[in-house]
């Protein structure tokens, strides 16, 4: 089971409405989507506006052009 799932939940997704949890407001050194292209500016603190690994990584394909085949 990943990390994100493990824990209490600590966002909502604007996108789709699944909740999930932020490493940083979870208290983690970082946060799972460092790892990923940069895509957003990371909100500010409280904003709430972060999006879910799902919702994250399907709008990083879309602005990268789709999947590749």
């Amino acid at each position: 089971m990943s990390q994100e799932n493990s824990e209490a939940s600590t966002n909502i997704c604007p996108g789709c409405g699944a909740g999930f949890t932020c490493g940083m407001q979870a208290g983690q050194p970082e946060c799972w989507c460092a790892t990923l292209p940069p895509l957003l500016a990371v909100p500010a603190a409280g904003a709430g506006s972060c999006y879910c690994p799902a919702c994250l990584a399907r709008m990083i394909e879309t602005q990268q052009g789709g999947p590749k085949i």
